[in-house]
């Protein structure tokens, strides 16, 4: 039958046209709220606050329209009716392919592009970067609906097994955390990191065709569980130690290195900061910091301690992630070392030797802009439009196409143009601030997000540690701020620091529930 596909395709239309017209009544719901918040922020008012739940329902319709689609031919067992007639299983696939097209890919397409519309950026200058989001809403919410529906036989059948999952991954994304820390290091070989994407991806759409082309649910069923076994397997296996050293290698003979770094011996301002965590006890060694150019940053990707205490086999931390960004202007900085609570016990009171070895990602800024802060929109590097939240005070809001740029922005003290508070510290003079969008640079041609217009916090969330600790310094307009951009890599490398007759005792931290580690990064 050469028109199946179609007859397929107008068959599930009729049967499905309710979920159909509420999926594209809350696709229209959200790009006019969308819409009233560009509009709302333009003109200094509060806007609508209700989008997130929203696109969670957006997100959702589609979701169930997906899953709906699929089960009308259910492909679990062999008694349905649909079996009986002369269905061309690649037909069948193709009628389910065009339907989601249809009903996902081109709302989505026709939304994203009038947002950007509506937000003043042309469409036709981010094709490459729509069609990158076209890529990744398939990967992540179409190919898993998909794959998962075509292996239960009723939506209790699909929500039981997505309850499953969502209560299962926390566990095993805990263990895999605590068996391999080595993971969390940044910048290693991407082998390890692609296998993880490809499986997930490569079981989906095997589990498509297998059950398409045999309605084989067995073994279907298996090739989940297999995916399962095998990305936590493959990050227990991986070799990140080879690869860390591989990445951060030794510094070469003459090489010049971008931040020198040794231990401060005066004694911690503090000792709050630590969390409850089983079997471990935290301690903070702080550090002088020296070398690093304005405009250049450096990022500890990784960390490796050991400790030698008399009498004691040595104990070592392993390869973990670094968290932390050490910048200009910043003579003093600090690692969080989590050590097992049985070692600490026996030698916290005796002179150890402690050795830590860096893993650190060195990079500069190759364009450095100069503006000043406006009351009204005004425009930032990387086609940014910015202009003051009208909801929370002294935080500018800044909105950028497809995706957030990296970028740090600092500003001066004694330039910064809002008037005190009462009871409201004011920081030191020459003190450098620095904030911006340096955590979260992202990949590929665009954020996944049904909204392609981005939205960013222009704030600080560094002040060196002056004054006031609840200080929260604000954005005024007629403030100057510099940005830099345009970020290139320099050549990475392992540095070693060795610290001997330390007591760790006089550097333990105050576990409390609430406590948090490593650097923390204010976002008002």
């Amino acid at each position: 039958m050469k028109n199946q596909m179609v007859h397929i395709f107008r068959k599930d239309v009729r049967q499905h046209w309710p979920e159909i017209v509420l999926s594209l009544a809350l696709v229209v719901a959200y790009a006019r709220g969308e819409v009233e918040r560009f509009r709302a922020s333009a003109n200094g008012s509060n806007g609508l606050l209700l989008l997130f739940p929203l696109s969670a329902l957006v997100v959702f319709a589609w979701g169930f329209v997906i899953l709906r689609e699929v089960q009308a031919e259910s492909l679990v067992g062999d008694r349905q009716f649909w079996v009986t007639r002369p269905y061309e299983w690649k037909k069948l696939l193709a009628a389910k392919l065009l339907f989601a097209l249809v009903f996902f890919n081109v709302p989505l397409l026709i939304l994203q592009l009038f947002l950007l519309r509506a937000a003043g950026y042309p469409p036709t200058l981010y094709v490459r970067g729509l069609l990158w989001l076209q890529l990744l809403w398939v990967l992540t919410l179409v190919l898993p609906v998909a794959a998962l529906a075509t292996v239960t036989a009723s939506i209790g059948q699909f929500v039981v097994a997505v309850l499953g999952l969502f209560l299962l991954l926390p566990y095993v994304l805990g263990a895999v955390h605590e068996l391999v820390p080595a993971a969390g290091v940044s910048g290693i070989s991407s082998v390890p990191g692609s296998l993880e994407f490809l499986v997930p991806v490569g079981t989906g759409v095997a589990v498509v065709l297998l059950q398409y082309s045999r309605r084989s649910t067995a073994r279907s069923r298996l090739l989940f569980v297999g995916a399962a076994v095998v990305v936590p397997l493959i990050v227990l296996v991986t070799p990140y130690k080879m690869f860390i050293e591989r990445a951060y290698p030794q510094p070469k003979a003459g090489q010049q290195l971008t931040v020198q770094s040794a231990f401060d011996p005066a004694k911690l301002a503090s000792h709050e900061g630590g969390f409850l965590e089983k079997n471990k006890v935290h301690i903070r060694i702080p550090l002088l910091v020296s070398g690093v150019a304005s405009g250049s940053t450096v990022s500890v990707a990784g960390l490796l301690e050991r400790i030698q205490a008399p009498g004691e086999p040595p104990w070592s931390s392993g390869w973990h992630g670094g968290d932390r960004v050490l910048l200009a202007n910043r003579e003093r900085s600090q690692i969080d070392i989590s050590i097992d609570r049985g070692f600490f016990e026996r030698v916290r009171s005796a002179p150890v030797k402690l050795h830590i070895t860096f893993g650190l990602a060195p990079a500069h800024s190759r364009e450095m802009t100069h503006i000043v802060t406006q009351a009204g929109p005004f425009a930032v590097p990387g086609e940014g439009r910015c202009s003051f939240s009208p909801m929370f005070q002294g935080v500018i809001l800044c909105t950028f196409p497809l995706k957030t740029p990296y970028f740090l922005v600092s500003a001066k003290s004694d330039e910064l143009t809002c008037n005190p508070q009462k009871k409201e510290p004011p920081l030191p003079p020459g003190t450098i601030l620095y904030g911006g969008n340096f955590w979260n640079p992202g990949s590929g041609q665009a954020d996944i997000g049904l909204n392609p217009v981005q939205t960013a916090p222009l704030g600080f969330w560094d002040w060196g540690g002056a004054g006031d600790p609840n200080y929260r310094p604000r954005l005024c307009p007629g403030t100057p701020l510099t940005i830099f951009t345009n970020w290139e890599d320099s050549p990475r490398y392992r540095s070693e620091l060795q610290i001997d007759g330390i007591r760790l005792s006089d550097y333990q931290l105050k576990d409390s529930p609430s406590g948090e580690t490593g650097f923390s990064i204010f976002l008002p």
